[in-house]
């Protein structure tokens, strides 16, 4: 129940931020506003505010204000209906009162307010965020690692060819690269450039290899300045959590990403060796199940990173601008990475993976939980100034081809290619929301 209201509470607040921007200038350009809504859907609450109206003779009435204020059914998504967006004229408004008869900059500026407002609440939020933590600012290090072309402290400088200057583009870039061997350009300690080739290999939601249920799940914990792999949510009687998995059909491992290696060959039954908190070992079979639904969780390297930390005033502000633009930048190249078909749809979230999203940043904290309305202010500024029809870039390109031209595009035909997006993005939405559900269980 919890999650449910942190969902409706983070996304109301980003789709407020959104469409308040729309509605302030749409207001202060005097066009007519017929409704301001949060959610879609039918309607649970509607009310009008009182405006003042002063006659010649300076006497103060106050009269309902033409729009109506509304919060609908479902909490995905709002919109403010202005007179003059349709392609039938409404009689009823006075031309001066309609969105196009306003001056191109008016109305330029009501088209993209929403995303300026989403853009400046996610700044001022990194600012906070900044103001109030130790941050890791942009440079990337290795942190633990097991290899020996891996010296800690070499700091990250390219990963397939990619340049790598912050934490987001590493993240992306991993993911793009999966479990292929890839090469990764470092700068070791003594500020030595080289090529260093790493092995990655998938893991799923258990950390564990994907599609196949072991009964259990693994953790990594370091002991004796070693670093171990725990037994961790264990379903087995004779298995108990925290003990630590020493060998695999007798083979011992000096890693994590060994030991994925050598479980990952084992596709029906295996020995292993575990040892208990008392010291003592003992081998278990390990019957493999085959989970094919299971969810990617991503790729394991053996390395870890770090960044540089810092807090303070210009700590923070290097920080905001920092983390804003490298945010900017990761929705760019994922935009780029899905079309050429490097990343998959199923990379994608709607609201359904919005929601488990957020359950889980609510358990690690506020401070989270910031980052989290952040990143979703940003994400919606990004998607909705792309120039596409059916958002708002798409209806601010249409005006600055207006400008270009010389006269507006017919109307109908603006307002068709904007219909047909939209219906494509409903689909889109119902193919990612699907795989939202199957990624829940």
């Amino acid at each position: 129940m919890l999650t449910l209201i942190y969902f409706v509470l983070i996304l109301g607040l980003v789709v407020f931020i959104h469409e308040l921007g729309h509605f302030i200038f749409a207001k202060k350009a005097g066009v007519y506003v017929y409704e301001f809504s949060l959610g879609m859907g039918p309607r649970l609450l509607k009310f009008n505010r009182k405006k003042k109206v002063k006659d010649k003779d300076g006497n103060i009435t106050y009269v309902p204000d033409e729009t109506d204020y509304c919060i609908r059914l479902f909490p995905i998504g709002g919109f403010v209906q202005m007179a003059g967006e349709e392609v039938e004229v409404d009689e009823n408004i006075p031309p001066e009162k309609r969105l196009q008869s306003k001056k191109w900059h008016q109305r330029f500026l009501v088209m993209v307010a929403g995303v300026m407002n989403n853009f400046i609440l996610a700044f001022i939020i990194l600012l906070i965020i900044g103001w109030t933590n130790t941050v890791s600012l942009n440079s990337v290090y290795i942190d633990e690692t097991h290899s020996k072309d891996l010296p800690s402290g070499s700091k990250i400088l390219k990963v397939g060819g990619h340049k790598i200057d912050n934490f987001d583009r590493l993240n992306l870039e991993l993911i793009v690269q999966g479990d292929k061997e890839f090469v990764m350009t470092i700068k070791d300690p003594d500020g030595k450039k080289k090529d260093v080739k790493i092995k990655s290999i998938a893991v799923g939601k258990d950390n564990m290899p994907l599609h196949y249920d072991y009964g259990f799940a693994v953790d990594t914990k370091i002991i004796d300045d070693k670093l171990a792999v725990i037994i961790d949510n264990s379903k087995l009687d004779d298995v108990k959590d925290g003990m630590i998995i020493t060998a695999v059909d007798g083979t011992s491992f000096s890693d994590y990403l060994e030991y994925l290696k050598l479980v990952n060959s084992k596709k029906n039954e295996y020995k292993m060796t575990i040892k208990d908190d008392d010291g003592k070992e003992k081998d278990v079979q390990v019957k493999v199940e085959e989970a094919p639904d299971e969810d990617l969780n991503g790729y394991y390297q053996d390395f870890s990173v770090s960044g540089t930390e810092e807090k303070g005033f210009f700590a923070g502000i290097k920080y905001a601008f920092g983390k804003f633009i490298s945010t900017i930048e990761q929705m760019f190249w994922t935009i780029w990475y899905l079309i050429t078909g490097k990343l998959s749809l199923n990379m994608l979230s709607g609201p359904v993976g919005i929601y488990d999203v957020v359950g889980r940043a609510s358990k690690l904290g506020f401070s989270t939980v910031l980052s989290l309305i952040a990143l979703l202010n940003i994400n919606v500024a990004f998607i909705n100034i792309l120039p596409l029809p059916a958002f708002d870039g798409g209806h601010a390109l249409f005006l600055i081809i207006e400008k270009i031209k010389g006269s507006p595009v017919n109307p109908k035909v603006e307002n068709t290619i904007h219909n047909i997006f939209f219906i494509l993005l409903m689909i889109l939405m119902v193919y990612i929301t699907y795989n939202d559900i199957l990624k829940l269980f």
